[in-house]
């Protein structure tokens, strides 16, 4: 008679349980599964919707309809109009790129808004968007027809240069 095991080989009934026990082929107890991650999709679009709830006025619809509205008008007859409708209904924009497109409606009083809405965002911006603002304004002080908007321009642009 053959043996298919020496006597210290063969593992006993006590450790064929255990690994059956440890095995997830065998039934029992189902482990638990975990829970699905929540949809990445439902909870950017909560987020979205938190953070156009204390927007105010510009986390609407409407808003962001006008503000793609002055980009795509931008060198159109239309755009120192839309422009205007913007800065009367939601005041002067908050990011860089369009209060610089408004420098360019030669609308003297919302011009000067502008000025002052982006020496005050200035300090916040990246070193690019400084360097757009800085350049915008130099191009204002030695080319605008206003002797105002060039003197106030220079101004500031004296102001936010950087120190050396």
């Amino acid at each position: 008679m053959s043996r298919e095991y020496d006597d210290d080989e063969r593992p006993s009934w006590r450790e064929i349980d255990k690994r059956r026990d440890k095995s997830s082929h065998v039934g029992g107890e189902k482990q638990k599964r975990k829970e699905p991650e929540a949809d990445r999709w439902n909870v950017g679009r909560r987020k979205e919707a938190l953070m156009r709830l204390f927007m105010g006025e510009k986390g609407t619809l409407e808003h962001e309809k006008l503000h793609k509205k002055i980009h795509k008008s931008y060198g159109a007859p239309t755009f120192p109009e839309t422009f205007r409708k913007y800065v009367q209904k939601y005041g002067p924009p908050d990011d860089v790129s369009t209060l610089l497109l408004g420098l360019d409606t030669k609308d003297a009083p919302l011009m000067l808004l502008l000025m002052q809405k982006l020496e005050q965002v200035y300090v916040k911006t990246s070193d690019r968007e400084k360097e757009d603002i800085r350049r915008k304004l130099s191009i204002l002080s030695l080319t605008d027809k206003s002797i105002e908007i060039k003197e106030r321009a220079s101004e500031i642009a004296e102001r936010i240069k950087p120190r050396s």
